[in-house]
This record gives structure tokens, C-alpha cells and sequence, in this order.
């Protein structure tokens, strides 16, 4: 007896010392049964979990024996959350447990009961997890995972605000109020650091700076003006804002904070000042007038402009087109190869973006399907000379699949000088919630290739990458907002409005770092709703957008458009107060079929492109008179 209790003992512990995997065995599969619900912990303390699989092969688990113990792993056999002391009693850094059962025959259910520790640094943290077949095989990895926030008791929901005032230039308003109700277990305590809730800018955007009136830091409009803020109570956050010198309308994206502790809900709470004197939203509509520049083309994609007023297109089969100009007819300078593309579906050569320093360094981005040890989505970096491109190195060349469906790439530089990518999740919905994957994401980058060091670390990753944003689907319009700078992306993202139930297939989401926007997860705590949708009326499938300013744009100045490509129109939106968007128009409905870029020109005018078929498509001028 003792010899076999040895026995067993020793083929577990060689099942757990020898975790990589060896050949490939036949008849061990694995499908996810169900789990615990996801633990919310303070700091340090610990919890049991259980995760369920059945074994859906024709062989038995047995625990115990080498071979066939089938234990339940971190994926990528990362020990990182062990080092961040998740792991209690764990077989070892990547293998949180075997089977509570000896035998799981096929077809039977194999239950894993792990403990686990909510790391001392608040936060969410995404543990991964599938099973394996220890010096066998990894069994089916079908992207489950185990959401633990280690949560220190601060939380906040929004209750009320002031009116948004409209002030003239550099006038300083009245006091305004936000308030906020303490929904977490800690008791907000004024002028205790690690307990005191102020009210930030969010992301600790520091530009407003100069709108501050005896703000108690450049990121912090006012703490708390109660003493005591218990568990259901609220909180008074008080300020004053100096208008900008400039006509306008400015939104501040305003968050409760305990500095040194916490961040709390981000519930897109906006403070939106109103400069009068700007054309924005006044004046009357302006009367369009459209103009084909450019005809004969195949599926171009995207539209971008240099500063000497030459027009570049991308048409999807990998050719990157220089025109002298935008006007009607433009003589074709160039027709530029992408090498190595593999243009199959929504793939191929696509987002087009023109450095912001063109003049001087003659730099043009691609984002780009090609063949590159595998089908790879990257972004290419090109010098011009002479209307002539030749590669100057890549942005992103690793780590982005590509795929026909749902491929996103648009690409445009932002304010801030980095260069967004749009990254679809290529069909596998498991992509948009993989921290650690970049598609499904938005990307931001430095147009050298680096990381920014402001980028996010998303919620359960390993580390900082490119990724700004996660849970995406298929994003195709990519746009910043005048005035605000504001990121905002257009996309298929098929999102259910946990309020109402309402569904939609096309949303536009204004980018905030970090955030998840729930594909295809829908909605529910702990995502980002849209600043727009849909609502299956009209039927769209967006791709571009822009937003459009200037003063021949009259009441419309302002407004972002989106081409849609299914229900083929260009769709009209205005923002408003609360910070979203409404339907205002849909123009052009059937009159071009599907159309694919909107671009603002040099001249002021909207550049739509089309994508109905080879040799058909074309590149049409909406010219606005006030």
C-alpha cells in the first residue's frame, strides 16, 4: 500500500515538474463547462475558485499518473501572476491545479479548485487559463479566464452637475458643482492623502492647466468639500474654470480620484464650456456640391493629402497612388507597389496617413496586409522622392494578424504627434478581450516604432505595448475632434445597450486609455459604452469618418460624417452637450453605393471614396457653400 500511495505521489509530482509540452497525443480534448462568479477582493485577501471542463475526448484523465493527469495552466506557461502573489498552494508558478477528481472518464466533468490572493497593487487582473496534458499536449485554449479586481473599497457614482456655462474669452465662471455618491465600503476623509476624493481630469490630461482658477493641482479641478463622505452619502467637488481666449466649445472628461490609492468609475462625465463667436453649429446648412476628381479605380481604400496640396490614395490590391492634385482630372504621378501584399476580403493595402512633418522628412505611413513569415496585418513606413516610394522601415511589422473579415487598419496621426491604428479582431472574437494580443485593439505608436510611455498597460496584461484601447471588432474610422483633439473611432461592433436592450451594428466610441468596449462581450459593467449607435436604423456598416470644420460648413462646422457601406450613404453627426452624437442626416443614401474614406482636404472639402468593384470606383468631392 505504501508502495503505491509512493507511486502516485511521484507521478504527480513529475506531472507538475514537467510542464512543457512533448509529442502530440491523440483523444485528449477539453470544452469549458462553467466557473465561479469573478472575484472582487481587497488587497491580500484570498479566495477559492473553481473552474469546470468536461473532457470531450476518448481518453481518460487520471490523476496521478504520468501521461495522463490533465492539469489546469496559465496560457503561455507565464509565472506572472504568481510573481505578483496570486498563486496559494498552486502545483507550481504556472499550474494553479489538477482535477478534484481521480478519474474523468469521457464525456464526465473535471472540476479544478484553486485559491487565489488579490495582489497588493488595486487593479484588475486577467488570469488565463486552459488545460494540459503535463509532457503531452496543451489541450483546447478557448480563451477562459479568471477576473480578479483587487479592490480597495473606493468607488463613486455620479449624481448631479452644473449647468455647462457659456462664457466669453477669458472670462471665469461662476462656482460649479459636481456630485458624486460614495457607493464603495471606505469613508472619504478631507485632507487625508490615500482617503480624500478629488475630482481629476481624466487621464491626467494636464492641457487644461491654463483654464485653472485656484485649482489644488493642474490635473485637479477640487477635493471634496465635506469632511466626512461615508458609504452613501455624497460629495460636493466645486471650481471655477477660466474660458480660452479662443471661440469654441471645450470639453473637460472630469473623474473622482483618491491620489495615491485609486482611480474611480470613469462614467464619461463631461464639463463642456461653450466660447461664443465661433461659426460651430451656427449659422445655416450649406449647400453641397459634389465632384468626381477621380474615377476608374479598384476599391480604394483611404484618401490623404500632403502639404503641397498632391493627393494619395490606396487602392486595396496593394497600390499606393500620387495624383498632382485634388482637382477634377489631376494627372496620376506615381503608382506605388506594396511589396509582398496579400490582398484577399476587407485586406490589402489600406490606412493611409501623411507625417505631420512631410515637408521636411517626406514620410508616408501604409497600414498593410502582407506576407511576412505568415498573413500579417503591419504598418510601413515610406519616403518619398519624386512621387517615388521606397520603404524606410516599418512601424509595427510583428504580432498583428491579418484576415479577410473584420481586418480594421485605418491610420491617422493625432494631435499628440503618435500615430492610431485601428486593428479589427480578424473573426476571432477571443483577440478583442486578450489583453495581450493587438487585434481587436487601437493601437498608438510613435512614429519611430517605439511604445509611447503614456500608453496604458490594459487591465491583465504582461506589460505596456501599443495597444491604447481593447475590445473592438472592427474599427474602420479613426478621427480627432477639432478644438478637443478627442480621439474617436467608427466601427461594426454589434453593441446591446444593457439599459434599454437595444442593439446596434455600428457604434462610434470616443477613445479613453485603457477602456474596453465589450466585444463581444456586450454590455455591462466594466465597459465603455458608445458616444453613438446605430440602433439598426438606418442599416449601416461604417468605415471612415471625419469630422468636417471651417466657416463654408455653416451650421455643420463641427460634425463628424461616416461613410457607411452597407445602406450606402454618408451619414451626418452632431455632437452634443452630454459628450455623444446624434443622427442629424443621412446623405447620398444609394447614389454612390458603398462607400469607404472620408477625408477633409487642404481646401476644406470632404474626399469620399468609393467601393463597389474593379475599375468602377471613385474618389467624389462634397464641396459645402454656406
Amino acid at each position: 500500500m505504501k508502495a503505491l500511495a509512493c507511486a502516485t505521489v511521484l507521478a504527480l509530482v513529475c506531472a507538475v515538474i514537467a510542464p512543457r509540452p512533448a509529442a502530440a497525443a491523440t483523444g485528449f480534448h477539453a470544452a469549458w463547462l462553467d466557473q465561479s462568479p469573478w472575484p472582487v477582493l481587497s488587497p491580500g485577501a484570498t479566495t477559492s475558485y473553481t473552474v469546470r471542463f468536461r473532457n470531450t475526448g476518448d481518453q481518460t484523465w487520471q490523476r496521478g499518473v504520468a501521461g495522463r493527469q490533465v492539469n489546469l495552466a496559465v496560457s503561455g506557461d507565464s509565472t506572472a501572476f504568481a510573481d505578483a502573489g496570486m498563486a496559494v498552494g498552486w502545483l507550481n508558478a504556472n499550474r494553479v491545479a489538477t482535477t478534484v477528481e481521480d478519474v474523468v472518464a469521457p464525456s464526465a466533468i473535471a472540476t479544478f479548485t484553486f485559491t487565489l490572493r488579490a495582489p497588493s497593487a488595486p487593479g484588475p487582473y486577467r488570469l488565463p487559463l486552459h488545460p494540459v496534458l503535463e509532457g503531452v499536449q496543451h489541450l483546447e485554449d478557448e480563451g477562459v479566464f479568471v477576473l480578479v479586481v483587487s479592490d480597495l473599497g473606493f468607488h463613486s457614482r455620479w449624481v448631479s452637475q452644473s449647468a455647462y456655462p457659456t462664457l466669453q474669452p477669458g472670462q471665469t465662471s461662476q462656482p460649479l458643482n459636481l456630485v458624486f455618491r460614495n457607493t464603495g465600503s471606505r469613508t472619504w476623509n478631507k485632507g487625508i492623502l490615500g482617503e480624500e476624493a478629488r475630482l481629476g481630469i481624466n487621464m491626467d490630461d494636464a492641457q487644461w492647466a491654463p483654464l485653472a482658477v485656484n485649482w489644488p493641482f493642474s490635473t485637479r479641478v477640487a477635493a471634496q468639500a465635506e469632511q466626512t463622505v461615508p458609504p452613501g452619502a455624497t460629495a460636493t467637488f466645486t471650481f471655477q474654470i477660466r474660458a480660452p481666449s479662443s471661440p469654441g466649445s471645450y470639453s473637460l472628461h472630469l473623474r473622482p480620484v483618491v491620489d495615491g490609492a485609486w482611480w474611480m468609475e470613469d462614467e464619461g462625465v463631461f464639463l463642456t464650456i461653450t466660447v461664443p463667436g465661433v461659426p460651430v453649429g451656427s449659422g445655416n446648412a450649406p449647400t453641397l456640391t459634389t465632384t468626381t476628381v477621380q474615377s476608374g479605380l479598384s476599391f480604394p481604400w483611404d484618401v490623404a493629402f500632403a502639404p503641397d496640396g498632391r493627393m494619395f490614395v490606396t487602392e486595396r490590391a496593394g497600390n499606393i497612388l500620387v495624383y498632382a492634385s485634388a482637382a477634377p482630372g489631376a494627372p496620376q504621378l506615381a503608382n506605388n507597389a506594396v511589396s509582398g501584399i496579400r490582398a484577399e476580403g476587407e485586406a490589402g493595402a489600406m490606412g493611409l496617413a501623411i507625417d505631420p512633418g512631410f515637408a521636411a522628412n517626406h514620410f508616408v505611413y501604409v497600414c498593410a496586409s502582407r506576407t511576412d513569415s505568415g498573413w500579417l496585418n503591419q504598418v510601413l513606413r515610406y519616403r518619398e522622392a519624386n512621387n517615388v516610394l521606397t520603404l524606410d522601415g516599418f512601424v509595427i511589422r510583428t504580432g498583428i494578424f491579418a484576415g479577410g473579415n473584420h481586418d480594421g487598419c485605418r491610420i491617422r496621426f493625432g494631435p499628440d504627434g503618435k500615430l492610431w491604428i485601428t486593428m479589427g479582431e480578424v473573426g476571432n472574437t477571443a483577440f478583442s478581450q486578450n489583453p495581450n494580443a493587438l487585434n481587436g485593439k487601437i493601437l498608438r505608436m510613435n512614429p519611430d516604432g517605439t511604445v509611447p510611455e503614456d500608453n496604458p498597460i490594459l487591465p491583465g496584461a504582461f506589460g505596456r505595448t501599443a495597444a491604447y484601447t481593447m475590445g473592438h471588432r472592427n474599427p474602420q474610422g479613426l478621427a480627432f475632434q477639432p478644438g478637443s483633439g478627442l480621439p474617436f473611432t467608427s466601427e461594426h461592433a454589434h453593441y446591446t445597450d444593457g439599459a434599454t436592450g437595444a442593439h446596434s451594428h455600428a457604434t462610434v466610441n470616443l477613445l479613453r486609455a485603457g477602456a474596453n468596449y465589450s466585444w463581444p462581450l456586450g454590455a455591462g459593467a466594466g465597459f465603455t459604452k458608445p458616444v453613438w449607435q446605430s440602433f439598426d436604423n438606418p442599416y449601416v456598416a461604417t468605415s471612415g469618418n471625419t469630422f468636417v470644420s471651417g466657416t463654408q460648413w455653416g451650421a455643420w462646422n463641427g460634425n463628424l460624417f461616416l461613410a457607411a457601406l452597407a445602406g450606402s450613404m454618408l451619414l451626418r453627426l452632431e455632437p452634443q452637450a452630454d459628450g455623444t452624437f446624434k443622427t442629424a442626416q443621412t446623405l447620398y443614401v444609394g447614389t454612390y453605393g458603398r462607400l469607404r474614406a472620408a477625408a477633409q482636404g487642404p481646401d476644406g472639402s470632404l474626399y469620399v471614396s468609393t467601393d463597389n468593384g474593379a475599375g468602377v470606383d471613385r474618389i467624389i468631392r462634397i464641396t459645402p457653400t454656406p
